[in-house]
């Protein structure tokens, strides 16, 4: 009986062993968001323009609302029907 708990034993360090060593690791620059990496470097001596490196958002084109206007609001928008 004294055999078969150091075998026992041995197996569940085996298997903890193998459970350990093909574990997938984690790669964090993967995900990491890299796109204003140049320009962070371009002003680490100089920032004379006065930039950073923030994300700027780009307005979009919108053009007229269709339907017909009501008389309800939405902070400054006027809210329309469609027709």
């Amino acid at each position: 009986m004294k055999g078969l708990e150091y075998v026992a034993i041995v197996a569940v360090l085996v298997f903890l062993w193998y459970l350990t060593s093909t574990r997938e690791n984690f790669v964090p620059t993967e995900f990491a968001d890299r796109t204003n990496d140049k320009l962070t470097e371009d002003n680490s001596y100089s920032s004379y323009s006065q930039k950073t490196n923030h994300m700027v958002p780009t307005h979009p084109l919108m053009g007229n609302a269709h339907g017909i206007e009501t008389p309800f609001r939405v902070n400054m928008f006027n809210s329309f029907q469609p027709v």
